[in-house]
């Protein structure tokens, strides 16, 4: 397979000096004893030739500053020809002054664009002072006559070109560099999100049991001392799960990206018999009923998963003052259906006062994959959480990954 052709792309002191360097060509061409060139140029004095050799290093000199110092390379850059013309004479001009000067400039434009597009809008105006009064200077110090018209065709045009195409390059920038920012604003805000939906349905659900094993101990220590020291053990188990999974969390934000921070796996529908089991002895008979091909499915629709049958049943757990609690998996073709179903007493979910975010954070989690929730009364008595969410490959798998 042939090699394709690979070209660096030109730096700015590069353009600079190509620009520079080819108008100093075309003045001095008559001097350069190549074949083809004008013959018959009038000899120079040594004076004449070391202003020359002046005007040629202040133009290498600006192309070492344009890109640190644009400005002080701007007033060489123009300067610097308007002394290299004047000591060249007119009669050893190949073409007229306007014509040469006007191709010297090309390179002070490119800078101008440069200080528009990158430097404060001071700089700008400070960079048309020597543009434009270079040609008027060369006129009156050759003492010829100027003609406007040839200044605003052979320097105003190519002067606004030059500051329109830099203005383009600075709002091109600015509006990018504003969609980073907002992006960066989205990235995390999304993650403040994330976490807080994290730690609200594994606090919730954690400190919801602690409080009903609490409860059903104290109820039954003097009666059932057995029943009271299990719901302490299931205390005690609880709470330090609990304390473990936000020392993970905590120790995974503090810890810099380019360190392994001490997690473990997110949890699954494969520990909903875990999660069950944490709330035995709160009085509610949990059942769980697995339903169609069980298999592995995406890691977010898992943990999704796990979440929402996780905060509702913390709700019927804190909430619903329910005896039954039955949790229905059912694995669909292209969707997972999952439906939590208490006989309590119905409006519970937003902790009553309107200051939960558990229901929130469980339609926060179903739109994300695309998927639906819905939750309220049953007609027959006790509280319903219906959730679908997409397995499948397609457009909502696609958008889960962006989120």
């Amino acid at each position: 397979m042939p090699s394709k052709l690979r070209i660096r792309r030109l730096p700015l002191p590069g353009w600079v000096a190509l620009c520079w360097g080819a108008a100093a060509f075309s003045t001095l061409r008559g001097y350069s004893g190549l074949p083809g060139m004008p013959g018959g140029m009038p000899e120079l004095p040594a004076w004449r030739w070391a202003v020359i050799a002046l005007s040629v290093a202040a133009a290498v000199l600006a192309c070492r500053l344009v890109r640190v110092r644009p400005l002080p390379a701007l007033y060489l850059l123009a300067t610097a020809p308007v002394a290299l013309i004047l000591a060249v004479g007119h009669d050893g001009l190949a073409n007229t002054e306007e014509q040469l000067l006007a191709q010297f400039l090309i390179s002070a434009d490119i800078v101008l664009g440069h200080l528009v597009a990158t430097r404060p809008p001071w700089t700008w105006a400070a960079g048309l002072v020597p543009i434009l009064a270079a040609l008027p200077v060369t006129v009156l110090l050759g003492e010829l006559e100027m003609e406007w018209t040839l200044w605003t065709s052979y320097v105003g045009l190519p002067l606004v070109v030059a500051a329109l195409l830099g203005y383009s390059v600075r709002q091109a920038r600015n509006y990018a560099l504003r969609l980073s920012e907002q992006a960066a604003a989205q990235s995390v805000m999304a993650e403040r999100l994330r976490i807080s939906r994290e730690l609200h349905d594994h606090v919730a659900h954690s400190v919801g049991v602690i409080a009903l094993q609490a409860g059903a101990a104290a109820r039954v220590i003097e009666t059932q001392p057995e029943r009271a020291r299990a719901s302490l053990h299931n205390i005690e188990s609880t709470s330090r799960e609990t304390l473990a999974g936000l020392r993970r969390m905590l120790s995974g934000l503090r810890m810099p990206h380019d360190e392994d921070a001490p997690l473990r796996p997110a949890p699954t529908l494969a520990d909903v018999g875990d999660l069950v089991r944490t709330a035995e002895g709160s009085g509610v008979d949990i059942r769980v009923r697995w339903e169609g091909h069980r298999r592995p499915l995406p890691a977010d629709v898992e943990l999704s998963a796990y979440r929402i049958i996780q905060e509702s049943l913390t709700n019927v757990l804190r909430h619903a003052d329910a005896a039954t609690c039955e949790i229905s998996v059912n694995y669909q073709p292209a969707d997972l259906r999952i439906e939590v179903v208490d006989d309590g007493h119905g409006a519970h979910g937003r902790d009553r006062t309107g200051g939960g975010f558990g229901l929130i954070g469980l339609h926060e989690r179903a739109a994300l994959l695309d998927g639906t929730l819905t939750a309220g009364a049953r007609d027959e008595g006790g509280f319903r959480v219906e959730a679908s969410l997409p397995v499948g490959p397609g457009d909502a798998r696609a958008k889960a990954d962006r989120t």
